[in-house]
């Protein structure tokens, strides 16, 4: 059980009701969770609220102890018909999720919408059918589903039953990104960076990788040097630099770049250039390759050891340094 599952879970408000009168449990206020079968009751209502929600936390710390999911807010059943449909998906018997999915789906729930795409579009248990895929898909958007908004932007993006549309793909990625997609977040980053003069688009591409990486994307941790190493908790701190306003900072940032990193990677085809500087809670330098230094095989190895050494020269060894 992960401590910061357990915290996520007893943030959530999950919704309950209170009846008041004669119940199995007697006569007294009955507080149930709608998405449990968790009920307290007391003559008392603050307290049969409050027993209710002590209840409620032991089934949440006794269900993440036993690796099994948990509900959000108002799923309620339809998270159990889920994980029935889920269960029979795993084990390969399609005929059973289909038929589940698909009733489900006539009671708008978007997930299954989303899983009856995902079986049209490979083939599982139907024949695979790229326009029903995407009817489901466009059908599940439409409540903002993170795996259809993904599974769209793929479609657009590799020419599956569409034709190629980048700035589809992007948006889809986009709202899926909002929905915390680990998956979405490092392809629109691939797809941001492709232009890397574009800045705007370097920045948000920046974001998403960083996002991503920090989800445990193995290929996006390959992508963005910077996010294995080290940050120096104890060292001497240049005050001078600290006190310097932003706009003072960055100036003595790009003074740095320009005399002594970027006239050696120009040499040689290459270049760099700040994409953003955060200098609040701690120091954080995110830098973008340009020109022959991109996929360069020594960049995320000497050349960023080098740009790495330099800046925290200039500042001092609390700093992050991301490049791209």
């Amino acid at each position: 059980m992960k401590k910061e599952d357990l915290e996520h879970y007893l943030r959530l408000e999950y919704p309950f009701e209170c009846y008041s009168g004669e119940h199995e449990v007697g006569d007294a206020y009955l507080v149930q969770f709608t998405d449990f079968d968790i009920k307290a009751s007391s003559e008392d209502y603050e307290e049969a609220v409050t027993l209710a929600h002590e209840y409620l936390a032991q089934h949440i710390v006794s269900e993440l102890k036993n690796g099994r999911e948990l509900p959000n807010p108002g799923e309620g059943i339809e998270f159990m018909k889920h994980r029935e449909a889920l269960a029979a998906y795993k084990k390969k018997d399609f005929e059973t999720a289909f038929k589940i999915w698909e009733e489900e789906a006539k009671v708008k729930n978007d997930r299954a919408m989303a899983n009856l795409g995902l079986m049209y579009l490979k083939g599982e248990g139907v024949n695979k059918d790229y326009a029903k895929a995407k009817e489901w898909f466009d059908e599940a958007s439409k409540y903002d589903n993170d795996s259809a908004n993904f599974n769209l932007a793929l479609m657009y993006q590799t020419k599956i039953g569409v034709e190629e549309d980048l700035e589809k793909a992007k948006e889809y990625f986009r709202r899926a990104v909002r929905k915390n997609h680990t998956q979405a977040a490092f392809r629109l980053a691939l797809l941001l960076l492709k232009d890397r003069n574009n800045l705007d688009e370097v920045k948000e591409g920046f974001d998403c990788m960083i996002k991503a990486a920090s989800k445990g994307h193995a290929m996006a941790n390959i992508q963005l040097t910077g996010m294995d190493k080290p940050f120096e908790e104890n060292c001497e701190l240049n005050e001078h630099f600290r006190a310097q306003t932003k706009e003072k900072q960055l100036e003595i940032i790009n003074d740095a770049l320009d005399r002594f990193i970027r006239p050696i990677l120009l040499k040689d085809g290459g270049n760099v250039v700040l994409v953003d500087f955060i200098n609040e809670p701690e120091l954080e330098l995110r830098l973008a390759y340009q020109g022959a230094c991109v996929g360069c095989s020594i960049a995320s190895t000497g050349t960023y050891s080098m740009i790495a050494d330099t800046m925290q020269k200039v500042i001092d060894s609390r700093v992050r340094i991301f490049i791209l």
